[in-house]
């Protein structure tokens, strides 16, 4: 039986379990450590034994409470023996615990794993380096293990997480579905109608925080529910960062998407998110809340930057909707106020007057801007509700000529692209050859490779990209069933809403206008959500106009009747003057 060798100091039995080891009872398993621990030291007469533990800790992380005081204490010189079940207690990353173990080394510490035999007093053991490498493998098959499986059971549209988004409820009835929260549905359908309305994320946050709607947490906290998130203090304390989480999940639209995340390290289980292209996508999984319609136009709106203007309470609604017609610019919202009215209020493109910028002004005035814009719509609206095959069948061949120009352009790129790469492979030869021959310096052999490979990289992406493109372009994509449902939602309106703009707009090109004055003329090119480009044939003529045009003949006789009234005073009056 051994002897304490230095007295006074004492014998440190650790003990760490961790989710990894598939114990079904943590603290029972534990508790079996430390019992086998103190039978271990009472046998061999180790006395002064003070237990330090690890529950639910990964043996690839060295950032542990228990492991932590228990190697201050050996740095102070306070421990004269370690002691653990096996040496997979004390980590599974080979580095890291030789890295202890030479602390142990270097505060002469005896070090021993009563399972495996182990104790430094023995001498050097080989089998604990493999014992090591061993239990590190451990976890990289177990990880590799997991991967295989949740993989496995994405591909099938079977969930590995039990995270449900707001919106939702897990389902009682069938494990692993949802069912919508239709509490907090509602909630959700209003912040999507709030961006559509015009409204900031900043601004939805307030206007939520002021009617004290609870944040998700809170939410599901009141209704029973499983919380993720426990440490917040407001339980309406709604931000931007949570409202931009909602507004961008796809799961609203009745998509089931797996695999956003992906593990990239097993010992530090750092996690990066996942290209589209990685990802499980099941479309009508789960019930929709929000309608496809709506999701696109607020992605759309929110990639947009949009600045509020000095003395303004938000930005103008036209803003990133405006492109220039020549340098394809966005146009930029400008106005000065005067005497508290704002004179001067237009757009031009964001590309005039600037450094190393070749273009015109653009200039269009945001009143007329607005105007077109509604009669635009309402032209279209008109068109649709009246000539709903006449719009089809013009559509689809706008569609297709549009397509087809497309498809040509692409097919050229693909074509010049590849005769370049044979060109650069050819090139790449050539140097090979001036290189070994001595005519090229390995300084400037190895300058010029570089810029081919990278060359040859860009095109061989670019050729993926346009080959992707042809193959989609085989499918319609133009969806002019929505934009009819949509054209016959709003069948009267005289007043350009933000909601109506963001529905029916997706780009508005703007071209450089021509004359000065009334005779200043403007082409705009009206771009529309579900349809693209479209121009109403000049021939039609809508109700809306021909009452806009009765009204502007009504004004225009009531000026020259004035105009007469005032001749004939002057003429009376020059008579008595006589």
């Amino acid at each position: 039986m051994r002897k304490q060798e230095q007295k006074g100091k004492i014998t440190a039995l650790y003990e760490r379990l961790s989710h990894d080891d598939g114990r079904s009872d943590e603290s029972v398993s534990v508790e079996n450590q430390k019992r086998i621990l103190e039978d271990y030291a009472r046998k061999n007469g180790f006395t002064n034994v003070r237990h330090f533990t690890d529950d639910g800790v990964r043996g690839t992380t060295f950032k542990r409470p228990g492991l932590d005081a228990m190697v201050d204490e050996i740095r102070a010189g306070n421990v004269a023996t370690v002691i653990v079940k096996d040496q997979s207690r004390i980590g599974r990353d080979v580095v890291e615990v030789g890295l202890l173990k030479r602390t142990f080394d270097e505060y002469n510490v005896r070090f021993i794993a009563a399972n495996d035999n182990l104790d430094t007093a023995n001498g050097f053991d080989i089998m604990s380096i493999f014992r090591d490498v061993i239990n590190e493998w451990y976890v990289a098959d177990t990880s590799r293990k997991i991967k295989t499986v949740f993989k496995s059971r994405m591909e099938k549209g079977l969930r590995c997480s039990g995270a449900v988004p707001y919106g939702y409820l897990a389902s009682k009835e069938e494990k692993g579905e949802w069912v919508i929260d239709e509490e907090a549905a509602a909630v959700v359908r209003r912040i999507f109608q709030m961006v559509m309305d015009g409204q900031s994320v900043n601004g939805i946050a307030r206007t939520l925080r002021a009617e004290q709607i609870p944040i998700p947490s809170e939410h599901w906290k009141r209704i029973g529910c499983p919380v993720r998130a426990n440490s917040y203090r407001d339980p309406y304390a709604w931000s931007a960062t949570t409202l931009g989480y909602i507004l961008k999940r796809p799961e609203y639209l009745g998509r089931k998407v797996l695999g956003k995340t992906v593990c990239e390290n097993y010992k530090t289980k750092s996690t990066r998110r996942t290209m589209p292209e990685e990802q499980f996508v099941f479309e009508g999984a789960v019930p929709a809340i929000i309608d496809e319609e709506t999701w696109h136009n607020v992605q759309r709106l929110r990639e947009t930057k949009r600045r509020t203007p000095k003395r303004s309470n938000a930005p103008n609604r036209l803003t990133g909707l405006l492109y220039c017609a020549d340098c394809g610019a966005k146009l930029t919202h400008h106005n000065s106020l005067v005497q508290g009215k704002y004179i001067d209020d237009a757009f031009t493109c964001s590309r005039y007057r600037a450094p190393m910028e070749d273009c015109t002004i653009h200039y269009v005035a945001t009143q007329k801007l607005e105007a077109a814009i509604l009669s635009a719509i309402q032209r279209i609206s008109w068109y649709v509700r009246n000539n709903e095959q006449e719009f089809v069948q013009r559509v689809r061949k706008a569609s297709s000529l549009r397509q087809e120009e497309a498809v040509k352009d692409c097919r050229k790129q693909i074509v010049q692209a590849k005769k370049r790469h044979a060109e650069l492979d050819g090139l790449v030869k050539k140097l090979y050859e001036a290189n070994a021959t001595g005519k090229l310096p390995d300084k400037h052999f190895s300058r010029l490779l570089a810029e081919y490979d990278e060359e040859q990289a860009a095109l061989e992406a670019s050729m993926t990209e346009w080959q992707g493109l042809l193959d989609n372009w085989n499918a319609d994509r133009v969806r002019m069933t929505e934009f009819i449902d949509l054209a016959k939602r709003y069948t009267d309106f005289s007043e350009l809403t933000t909601p109506i703009l963001n529905e029916f707009i997706e780009k508005i090109v703007v071209h450089e206008g021509n004359g000065r004055g009334k005779q200043r003329r403007q082409r705009l090119d009206f771009y529309f959500n579900f349809i693209g480009a479209f121009e109403v044939p000049a021939d039609i003529v809508t109700p809306m106009e021909q009452e806009e045009e009765r009204r502007q003949q009504e004004e225009q006789a009531e000026k020259e009747e004035r105009s007469q009234v005032l001749a004939q005073v002057r003429y009376e009056g020059l008579l008595l003057g006589i």
